[in-house]
């Protein structure tokens, strides 16, 4: 057996160093991190929870449609259902298209296609008549299924995808309206007393 090659031996104080280095570097950035809902936050927490319970979904056309403003609403408010009277509206499209990602070399029939489902959403507020756009923001999701020759097996799948997929952008777009609250410090206006 060979003896390791002294010019690869390092110092002990030089590791030392080294390692006193990055104990330093990591103790340093050790207080970056921040959790977006903690309870000390001075932008998130409380307050931004707060802020994205005042955001009422409109109703959205169709069933997948139906389906994302269901999973926003639950991401936004925790389950308290969609605010009435909510200073800020938010307005969704949404789209879903399918791609074919392998064929059977076979038949010339699918075997794996990828569901996308793409939604644009603004955010209004509720008083105001022209309805001027206060952000506005764009997210997609993807879901693959695998297909056969039954077409209820498809159909029952594609809607499956659809709804996963829709998951996907209602996260999305949760957390670009929180980075929306948090990098303007917008706090929505006084709920009216209607």
């Amino acid at each position: 057996m060979s003896s390791p090659d002294p010019s690869f031996r390092m110092r002990p104080a030089a590791l030392l160093g080294r390692l006193m280095l990055v104990c330093a570097l990591s103790g340093a950035l050790a207080g970056c991190f921040q959790p977006l809902y903690a309870e000390n936050s001075t932008t998130g927490g409380p307050a931004l929870l707060d802020k994205m319970r005042d955001v009422e979904i409109v109703q959205i056309q169709g069933r997948l449609g139906n389906d994302l403003r269901n999973d926003l609403i639950f991401a936004l408010t925790g389950g308290e259902g969609n605010p009435k009277g909510a200073p800020l509206q938010m307005i969704i499209t949404v789209d879903s298209s399918v791609s074919t990602a392998l064929i059977n070399s076979a038949s010339g029939l699918p075997e794996n296609q990828i569901i996308r489902v793409t939604a644009n959403w603004r955010i209004i507020k509720a008083d105001d008549k022209k309805k001027i756009t206060q952000v506005e923001g764009a997210a997609t999701g993807s879901a693959t299924i695998d297909t056969s020759d039954q077409r209820f097996a498809n159909y029952s799948a594609q809607i499956d995808a659809e709804k996963r997929a829709a998951r996907s952008v209602a996260d999305q777009i949760k957390a670009q309206l929180a980075a929306w609250f948090i990098r303007t410090g917008n706090a929505p206006p006084a709920r009216s007393a209607s």
